[in-house]
């Protein structure tokens, strides 16, 4: 058996209904059966003109032998994609080009002689063309009636294309007004339309403003549709078999699948012209007419041959049985006034003759009778066919009556269930939904099928290409139809409908019984998901109102009643659910029905809750109050959060207002806290920063105004606070903050403001007192806090270092005042911890330069503005050569030249840059050193300094041996020195770090010796192989005897100790030969050499003799 697919834009009503019922007749009569697929959304008729929809979904394609798209079901690409799969297809009116066969109706031969019959045999000149030509046929039509009054030349003119929304009456109508206007001034006197449709919409509007139909324009149509036949005048048309044209789409289609098909043509099937009145012809006697006048004519003779010569009696049943026979096939070709007029014409008039042969009236008799009976049976036969649509339209209005109760007025059941079908006459049916996205899987949500036809299970789960399910294709009977429609449209794709039922023919609408099916059963999907949302949405809102533990309030401003949750009614402290006030409302001027609010509101809220409501009423203001609420008669106050909307008019009054009450007591109890938390210190209590510059800055405010105003800054570091912090513990530091905090208030009066800014940083505003007496305010503030504090079992003490400023500047803001009182604490602290300092312009000249340096400072750092210089150290031994350099740091400063380290190091060491220093100074010492060796000095050593920092930090290790190995330098070349203080520090952790890099092969010195306080101990332990005496000693010698005698000393340990003694920062020979006598083995200096830049170093080796050599040039 074969299955043939029909896509067809709607699946019924006429031409599609009238083309299927060709389709179906041709495949069955071969032992087939067919699928027809809607292309368009469910619930559009087919009659307005649509773009051929793309959904690019595959619908049967598994299940076809052949397929048959009709008109714009389909477009191009969807088409070649289905063809490229190898099923034969056959395309039915429709002028796309795939490689396929082609049917058509003949829209040009017919369309130019109906153009002929109006110019030549009645005369016109001035013709229009009515319609819609987006779609093929109707554009092929307007070409052809083009061409034709194109090749008549002068004899007649084209006014134009008067185009319509559609091809149905309502575009007909929409126009009427532009034809008729082009009646009356524009000459035209004859109108051919694109369908009979829009030719009868065209006439009754033509007919309303008074222009006559053939008088004064003749108007023909195409399509021959039954109404037309029935028109006054009727309609002057084209008839086109329908059905004929599907049949022999489905001939050819069958012959592809059978593998005998021809090569890709167009076949075209004849139309025939039908005149009528409207275009100023009688009955027409073309098509139709000329056989309905053969049909008379083979009646008649019939009737001869039974009346005979007129002597035998003819049986009336005979009589009857030959009359119904003929009149029936009349009526199966279709009984429009032409075929009823010239079939009765032609029985009449061959009936009505004289036949001189009968001996008696016996035969004359008889073809009376034959002619009475006919037209009784003409006239029985319409009535009949109109009961039959009558009784069919009726039905299906009932049947969709109930099909949509069943689907929209159902409680507690699914749409998607499918037994909303037994309301109708189908016998199957099969719902697929979507699983996901559509075009993807079909869930099988319902299956119809109450005589349990299908034997075997369908599947729960398909692809729409094996759609609708095999086992109901296999249950189509003969004259049935397995119709797959989409269930999509306005209310969403939801997925494909299959419904096994008849052909549809009747009507002139595609919006048929299947077609408002889906259309329907989309809004019941959609509207039981809505609700499902619905519940969804008011479960969820049911868990949050709970969950947020809020009362609900709705207020019905129009009808004068409030309802109140019972949330809402725990938290007024009232048992009433709904309030309403029965007045009229021109008698209000209160609302009662909000009466438990007053009851619960406190007094001083109640005005600002009665305004915000008001608001929400008659300017649809939204509510969001803090109000105190008691919930009962005794309870205390709570603070509760009250929000509403107002709905109603943009511009009216509130019809309702829908709010909420929450609880908001803790909040505001947290609130309060969190305000104190953003103003006061934890730790004391004491206002803290925030708060104390705000009252600086009111302070400060007042003072411009008033002279008497005026006000001190005390700024307090505690001296020693860090100690007893670290030692003691966080919990005592803390508690030796809360004692200084009570000293401070107890001197202070009420206008003055002590606070507390984090760590050990504390200050004081004083207001309106005379200057002269700050600072001895000061000092006693002081002397409180330099009183022994008992933590624990320990007395502890601590000083504080104290910046005055006062009123006496011009501050712009109060960040200014804290600004100067802080630098004035520093200087204090500077100068002597403990002490107080008054702020003078000065400090704050230095403290910017000290910013400004610090900035520079930075910027050379990244900028790298820094460059080495190295000066040799000198064996003491005769001709020794220089085998070692000290790597000296220079800052090449933008402005002002090449700086010394004691200008920018201590400030580096200060915020610890000076480890990102160190880190480029041996990078850039190993390079050099690499360069060197490349250019033939083998034995060099440099000396690189290292501060504090360096040597406390532990990346220390890591980057000296990162900058050894990126540069292949051997460790024992590189020496590092660090200072005696620095070692003595902390000389256990010292001389573990020594040792480590020393372990590598890492040299050391110990700089500046003689300046710190070193133990023989440390000295005999740490891994160095030298001191290097500090230039204060060397530059005492010869002025001082006991400097001699010192540095000899130093000289004698370090022997004793195996290490060598270099003496550093001579410059002259004195110097040089008193550190000879004390037993020093190196020197270096400006005697010998200043700092060379690195390019020089090379040059230095050669040189042999450096006794007495100076140099005058410093670097």
């Amino acid at each position: 058996m074969i299955d043939v697919g029909v896509l067809s834009p709607v699946t019924g009503g006429f031409y599609f209904g009238e083309v299927l019922s060709g389709v179906v007749s041709r495949v069955q009569a071969s032992g087939g059966r067919v699928t027809v697929v809607q292309t368009l959304d469910a619930g559009n008729t087919g009659d307005e003109f649509v773009p051929a929809p793309e959904t690019g979904i595959p619908v049967g394609w598994d299940q076809f032998d052949g397929v048959l798209s009709i008109a714009w079901a389909a477009g191009r690409p969807f088409l070649q994609q289905l063809r490229s799969t190898g099923v034969p297809m056959v395309l039915l009116s429709s002028d796309l080009d795939i490689g396929v066969p082609t049917v058509v109706a003949d829209n040009v031969v017919c369309v130019r002689g109906l153009v002929r019959h109006l110019v030549h045999d009645h005369g016109h000149r001035r013709l229009v063309f009515v319609g819609n030509v987006h779609q093929s046929d109707m554009r092929e039509r307007h070409e052809a009636y083009c061409a034709e009054l194109a090749s008549l030349g002068t004899t007649a003119h084209d006014v134009g294309l008067v185009a319509t929304p559609d091809h149905v009456e309502r575009g007909g109508r929409a126009v009427a007004g532009a034809v008729a206007e082009a009646v009356r001034a524009g000459g035209v006197t004859a109108v051919v339309t694109a369908t009979d449709r829009v030719a009868l919409g065209l006439m009754a509007g033509l007919a309303e403003r008074g222009v006559r139909v053939p008088q004064d324009v003749a108007v023909i149509g195409f399509d021959d549709v039954d109404t037309g036949w029935h028109h006054d005048p009727p309609l002057a048309t084209v008839h086109q078999d329908f059905a004929g044209l599907g049949d022999f789409a489905a001939g050819l289609l069958l012959e592809e699948a059978a593998g005998h098909g021809g090569p890709p043509r167009q076949h075209v099937v004849e139309s025939v012209f039908v005149p009528r009145r409207s275009c100023g012809c009688g009955a027409s006697v073309a098509g139709p007419a000329a056989q309905a006048e053969e049909d008379g004519l083979a009646l008649a003779v019939e009737v001869e041959r039974l009346a005979g010569d007129g002597t035998a009696v003819v049986d009336a049943d005979a009589l009857d049985g030959v009359v119904s026979t003929h009149v029936s096939r009349l009526v199966h070709r279709g009984m429009s006034p032409e075929v009823v007029e010239r079939f009765t014409h032609a029985l009449v008039t061959r009936l009505g003759r004289e036949r001189p042969r009968a001996p008696t009236g016996e035969g004359t008799a008889l073809c009376a009778e034959a002619i009475v009976r006919a037209t009784l049976a003409l006239s029985r036969a319409q009535g009949e066919e109109n009961l039959r649509r009558t009784a069919r339209l009726s039905r299906s209005l009932m049947e969709q009556h109930d099909v949509g109760i069943g689907l929209l007025d159902r409680v507690g059941s699914a749409p998607s269930d499918l037994h909303w079908l037994s309301a109708v006459s189908t016998r199957l049916g099969c719902l697929g939904l979507w699983e996901t996205e559509p075009g993807g899987d079909l869930q099988v949500a319902g299956v119809y099928d109450p005589d349990g036809h299908l034997a075997e299970r369908l599947p729960t789960r398909l692809r729409p290409q094996c759609f609708p399910p095999r086992a109901l294709m296999d249950q189509v009977g003969a004259g049935e139809v397995a119709y797959v429609i989409p269930v999509r449209g306005a209310s969403g794709d939801h997925g494909l409908l299959t419904v096994v039922g008849a052909v549809d023919t009747e009507y002139g609408t595609g919006r048929t019984t299947h077609n408002s099916w889906a259309a329907l059963l989309g809004v019941a999907l959609r509207q039981r998901r809505l609700v499902a949302d619905l519940r969804r949405s008011e479960e969820r809102y049911s868990l949050a109102t709970a969950a947020t533990h809020d009362g609900l309030w709705d207020w019905d401003v129009a009808g004068a009643e409030c309802f109140y949750s019972e949330r809402c009614r725990e938290l007024l402290g009232s048992d009433v659910d709904r309030a309403h006030d029965p007045r009229p409302s021109p008698d209000r001027t209160v609302a009662p029905e909000l009466a438990p609010w007053g009851v619960a509101v406190h007094p001083e809220d109640r005005d600002g809750l009665c305004a915000a409501l008001h608001r929400a009423v008659t300017d649809l203001e939204p509510v969001e109050l803090e109000l105190r609420v008691r919930p009962g008669a005794d309870g205390p106050y709570r603070w509760m959060l009250c929000r509403a909307v107002p709905d109603g008019p943009a511009g009216g009054p509130a019809r309702r207002v829908v709010g909420a009450l929450s609880d908001i007591d803790q909040r505001k109890e947290l609130e309060e806290q969190l305000r104190q938390a953003a103003l006061y210190d934890e730790v004391t209590g004491l206002p803290n920063r925030r708060l104390f510059l705000d009252r600086l800055t009111w302070a400060l405010h007042q003072s411009r105004r008033s002279d008497e105003a005026s006000f001190a800054v005390v700024f307090l570091d505690l001296d020693g606070f860090k100690l007893i912090n670290d030692s003691l513990g966080h919990l005592r530091g803390d508690e030796l903050l809360r004692v200084v905090g009570e000293r401070l208030q107890q001197d202070l009066r009420s206008v003055d403001t002590a606070a507390r800014f984090g760590g050990d940083e504390f200050a004081v505003l004083l207001y309106g007192l005379r200057h002269e007496t700050v600072l001895g305010i000061a000092r006693r503030i002081q002397e409180r806090i330099c009183a022994p504090v008992l933590l624990g079992d320990h007395e502890v003490s601590v000083s504080a270092s104290v910046g005055i400023t006062t009123s006496d500047a011009a501050y712009a803001d109060a960040e200014e005042v804290l600004r100067d009182a802080d630098i004035a604490m520093y200087h204090a602290k500077d100068a002597e911890r403990g002490s107080a300092s008054v702020f003078d312009p000065a400090m704050h000249q230095r403290a910017t330069a000290r910013l400004q340096a610090e900035s520079e400072l930075r910027e050379a750092l990244r900028s790298e503005q820094f460059t080495i210089r190295y000066q040799p150290i000198i064996a003491l031994e005769q001709d020794a050569p220089i085998e070692h350099v000290e790597a000296l740091v220079r800052w090449e400063h933008p402005r002002r030249g090449l700086l010394l380290p004691e200008e920018f190091l201590p400030m580096l060491a200060e915020d610890g840059a000076v480890v990102q220093l160190g880190r480029w100074v041996l990078d850039t010492v190993c390079r050099a050193r690499a360069r060197w060796r490349a250019e033939g000095v083998t034995r060099m050593s440099v000396s690189v300094n290292l501060s504090a920092r360096e040597l406390w930090s532990p990346s220390l290790l890591t980057s000296v041996l990162q900058a050894l190995d990126r540069h292949e330098v051997p460790p024992h070349e590189l020496v590092l020195e660090v200072a005696e203080g620095t070692v003595m520090a902390d000389p256990a952790t010292a001389t573990r770090t020594m040792a480590e890099l020393r372990e590598v092969g890492v040299r050391w010195m110990v700089d500046d010796f003689g300046t710190g306080q070193s133990s023989l101990e440390v000295l005999r332990t740490v891994p160095a192989e030298a001191i290097k005496v500090d230039h204060s000693f060397v530059r005492s010698l010869g002025e001082d005897p006991r400097t001699a005698a010192l540095v000899r000393i130093m000289a004698q340990t370090g022997r004793a100790l195996g290490l060598g003694i270099v003496g550093e920062g001579v410059e002259t020979a004195a110097q040089a030969k008193a550190l000879a006598q004390a037993g020093c083995t190196a020197v270096q200096g400006w005697l010998y050499s200043r700092a060379v830049p690195d390019s020089e170093v090379p040059g230095l080796v050669p040189t042999r003799s450096w006794h007495g050599r100076g140099s005058t040039a410093r670097p």
